[in-house]
């Protein structure tokens, strides 16, 4: 069999409540080895970062930029019961909110199943001795944020 790929599919994205305040887009990027956001939305949160905490990212146009420094454990709920700290790293101006991969990953089990419509749902997996608890997220198309829960009643 023969399958040709579309030359074109849209960036996902969740949105999780950061830091117990707000809801941010959060774009998911397999290929991304930290967690990032962007300076003003760690303001915006209260965020505090370590400024002796710093990395180079590189680009996919192979473009260089300085971290301004680390936030530690910051909290991203990502439905009832599944809250996970992660330690993230601030930019000055990115092209993006806040960009989630391997670490999100690998604090948990995940599984991700993308869809021919270009959809994807995330499986989460916390492994609760007690409760082995699992969830499944639907994902976003980017920019476009889901339906406020209060405008669905």
């Amino acid at each position: 069999m023969v399958y040709v790929a579309r030359d074109l599919q849209v960036v996902r994205s969740l949105y999780p409540s950061v830091h117990d305040q707000a809801k941010m887009e959060a774009i998911l990027d397999s290929g991304s080895q930290i967690v990032c956001m962007a300076l003003d939305n760690a303001l915006s949160l209260g965020l505090t970062c370590d400024p002796d905490i710093r990395l180079h990212m590189e680009s996919a146009n192979q473009q260089v930029n300085e971290s301004l420094g680390m936030a530690k454990n910051v909290p991203f709920k990502f439905a009832e019961g599944f809250t996970i700290y992660l330690q993230v790293h601030i930019f000055e101006k990115p092209a993006y909110t806040v960009l989630l991969r391997r670490p999100f990953d690998t604090a948990k089990e995940s599984n991700v199943q993308n869809l021919k419509d270009g959809s994807a749902i995330i499986t989460i997996t916390i492994r609760d001795p007690d409760t082995g608890k699992r969830t499944a997220l639907p994902t976003f198309e980017r920019g476009k944020k889901p339906p406020d829960k209060k405008e669905d009643l």
